[in-house]
């Protein structure tokens, strides 16, 4: 009923409500998703402008989100039943510590070597490393990038540039940062430079009025795909000169041609799809004329 109203795909709906849930779950007060930025949403998942804010506003009239406050009106009631009982995730951790506790005893013979007596309900889910193993290994292994074959060495790894990302564009003004946001670790593992994110908070920065995180990883996405079309293309010559951006300009300049624009947010801007094409078109021109 909301895509009808809406003009748009059930499809959209759906996503535009998974946005929701996401900023809810990571609101301090959770189930309230906070102000939210329409044009981000509507540039993140492709959509048309407007597009988002018109969905949030039916979705307020079918009592999906409550108009006075903003939250989400069955938060509550889609939660694990130990999150709605629990006061807050302390006493929950606490509780897990009790349990495990009551679990595991501590047996120090007397050659004084340390050893852990385990139940058999945590003989598999506990292990202990002795802890001259544990100080060689941290001799042994820096803090990044792991050591090949280490346990949870990608996640580590992943985590760490993560991190070294969220630092650089921060120093670019882009202030809402966080290592742990899904889209940006799921960017990370594929290899996404940190110039790039640098690139796409100059442009959130320079936007009217300035753009956040979900803009800036919107950008990065849209030039990911837009990378993979590129490639898909049929009858384009693999080189290495259409790798990245850096790469593009730094053809297009050999051919004359300025860089791309990108701090011109009119409305009739080349956007980067166009500007490529006009790279390609020369660079096959100069081969024919070769």
């Amino acid at each position: 009923m909301i895509a009808k109203k809406a003009a748009t795909s059930v499809a959209n709906v759906i996503a535009i409500w998974a946005c929701l849930l996401e900023a809810a779950s990571a609101s301090e007060e959770r189930g309230d998703p906070g102000t939210l930025d329409f044009e981000a949403i509507d540039f993140s998942l492709g959509l048309d402008e407007g597009t988002a804010e018109r969905v949030y506003g039916l979705m307020q009239d079918r009592s999906l989100i409550a108009k006075d406050t903003g939250r989400l009106t069955a938060w509550e009631r889609r939660q694990p039943k130990r999150e709605r009982d629990d006061d807050t995730s302390a006493e929950r951790k606490r509780r897990q510590r009790e349990r495990e506790a009551g679990d595991v005893t501590a047996v120090v013979p007397p050659s004084r070597a340390e050893s852990i007596s385990v139940t058999p309900s945590h003989a598999t889910s506990r292990q202990v490393t002795p802890r001259g193993e544990e100080r060689r290994r941290d001799k042994r292994t820096p803090p990044y990038p792991p050591q090949a074959g280490e346990v949870g060495g990608d996640e580590s790894q992943t985590s760490t540039k993560a991190g070294t990302v969220c630092k650089a564009i921060k120093a670019k003004g882009v202030a809402d940062v966080s290592p742990s946001n899904p889209k940006l670790r799921a960017l990370v593992e594929k290899g996404i430079g940190v110039e790039t994110f640098e690139q796409a908070a100059e442009l959130c920065v320079k936007a009217t009025p300035p753009k956040g995180m979900a803009y800036l990883l919107g950008i990065v996405e849209r030039q990911l795909r837009e990378a993979a079309d590129i490639g898909a293309s049929p009858g384009m010559p693999e080189a290495a000169w259409d790798a990245t951006r850096s790469s593009i300009e730094a053809k297009a300049a050999e051919l004359g041609i300025a860089k791309w624009n990108d701090a011109d947010l009119s409305v009739h801007r080349e956007q980067w799809p166009a500007y490529l094409a006009r790279v390609r078109a020369a660079v096959e021109r100069k081969a024919i004329h070769a």
